[in-house]
């Protein structure tokens, strides 16, 4: 993978209070990806699971233009307030955010 290569974030969430979630973390956080070309994939309470359990509350795909620009959204001061209300608002214990590069066989 080269510096400039996309990076994608998968963040499955269970979310304690859903019209706080998005009123006091979504919402406000659409400037912040704005500000770092962060493009918001696939969003949803509803994948179609194929196989397994599936037991979140949401689930979103998040492209970055590279793992720089990644991290540059991860430390934004301006994220990290949101990211603690984040954390209020869901189940820190069984939600997960990741981060996984570009496929390069």
């Amino acid at each position: 993978m080269s510096d400039t290569s996309p990076v994608y974030m998968i963040v499955m969430l269970d979310i304690d209070d859903m019209p706080a979630f998005f009123e006091d973390y979504a919402n406000p956080l659409q400037a912040i990806h704005a500000r770092h070309g962060v493009e918001v994939l696939a969003a949803t309470p509803e994948p179609q699971v194929l196989e397994g359990n599936y037991a979140k509350s949401f689930t979103v795909l998040l492209k970055f233009a590279s793992a720089e620009a990644h991290a540059d959204w991860w430390s934004d001061p301006d994220y990290q307030p949101l990211r603690e209300r984040r954390h209020e608002l869901t189940n820190t214990e069984s939600s997960v955010a990741m981060v996984v590069p570009t496929f390069a066989p």
